[in-house]
């Protein structure tokens, strides 16, 4: 485990979590917090699925490599991380958001962002979409991992200059109203996040076998650096159309945070503080739980917003989001203990 890349999982969820908090925007008071800065929190899926191709190419590459691991104990293991929590979700949802047998279907399969329409892609629990995506990603990853190994660094230059001039061809093509799926939601172009994670962790090996040595406090500044150039790109969004943000404009930055806080490069004396305030044990457990944090998050706000005002008190504006955040928050802990950890561990010993 890489302590500080999983602490920072939490903050980005918390991202998603804020860009979720639409009834913001009809309060005179919150509307511009909202219409401003949290509506662009869909930022975080981007590095949730950039981190994804990172962390399994840093656990798996070598074990597909030197064939220490079979396909079917990598899928297990994958299924086992992911499935038992979105099953249980997907029930919880169908009592506020039924909408069909025939969808409900294709979520049990996660399947569902397969379909270029958002009854099918946003339906039941909606940020689910991005695990059917993850799905998709790990049923190719064993293919990906081993060509990317063999990939030189040039070929896989001109494969990314190819999809942002894909991104650019599809901005001028595409119908306003198409753009949404097909650069945010279709795995068929979010996999170049993935994709892109997978030789991110080329960059990452390279440095590492260097043996590079950095100065604590010239670390530091990468660090900051690194954070620096997300918020500059935050504040200049708006100068770039939708599309991109959707899909390759968040790239670098978030390339850039989980390579230095990957720490490629031997530091002189000891961690940074940034380092340590990421490697503090509350902030790692907070990290932990950020799957469920991130698949509760949308159950929370729906079911709270449904039940406002039933017990004679009605909540508007960050209050009511505290109390959603609160929910999300204490149902995750409860998630991580009690269903994740255990069914993960049940699955993979039942059928390894």
């Amino acid at each position: 485990m890489i302590k500080p890349l999983t602490s920072l999982r939490f903050f980005f969820a918390l991202c998603v979590f804020f860009s979720h908090l639409s009834f913001l925007k009809l309060d005179e008071d919150y509307k511009d917090l909202f219409n401003n800065i949290f509506s662009e929190g869909f930022l975080g899926v981007s590095f949730f699925f950039i981190l994804s191709g990172f962390i399994l190419a840093l656990n798996y590459r070598e074990k597909f490599r030197r064939n220490t691991i079979t396909l079917k104990k990598f899928y297990i293991a994958r299924f086992a991380r992911i499935y038992p929590l979105h099953f249980v979700t997907m029930l919880v949802s169908i009592p506020a958001l039924f909408s069909s047998y025939k969808i409900l279907t294709y979520n049990n399969f996660l399947l569902q962002s397969y379909i270029p329409d958002q009854q099918y892609f946003f339906s039941y629990n909606a940020p689910s979409w991005s695990i059917s995506d993850e799905m998709f990603f790990y049923a190719f990853f064993p293919i990906l991992i081993i060509v990317s190994y063999k990939f030189s660094t040039a070929l896989k230059t001109i494969l990314f200059a190819g999809f942002v001039f894909l991104i650019l061809a599809l901005n001028n093509l595409l119908p306003s109203e198409k753009i949404h799926y097909w650069l945010y939601i279709s795995p068929l172009t979010r996999i170049f996040d993935f994709l892109l994670g997978i030789f991110l962790f080329d960059i990452y090996s390279y440095l590492k076998n260097r043996n590079l040595i950095l100065n604590t406090n010239t670390y530091t500044i990468l660090e900051i650096g690194s954070l620096f150039v997300l918020i500059l790109f935050f504040i200049l969004r708006n100068n770039f159309p939708i599309s991109y943000r959707y899909s390759i404009y968040y790239w670098l930055p978030m390339c850039l945070i989980i390579l230095i806080s990957a720490k490629p490069f031997i530091l002189e004396k000891k961690e940074t503080w940034i380092s340590k305030l990421l490697s503090w044990k509350w902030l790692v457990y907070l990290g932990e739980i950020s799957f469920g944090f991130y698949l509760i998050h949308y159950l929370a706000i729906t079911y709270v917003s449904k039940y406002n005002g039933l017990m004679g008190i009605h909540l508007e504006g960050i209050p009511l989001a505290l109390v959603m955040f609160s929910i999300t928050l204490i149902t995750s802990i409860f998630a991580f203990e009690k269903i994740e950890k255990p069914l993960n561990k049940k699955i993979k010993n039942t059928f390894s």
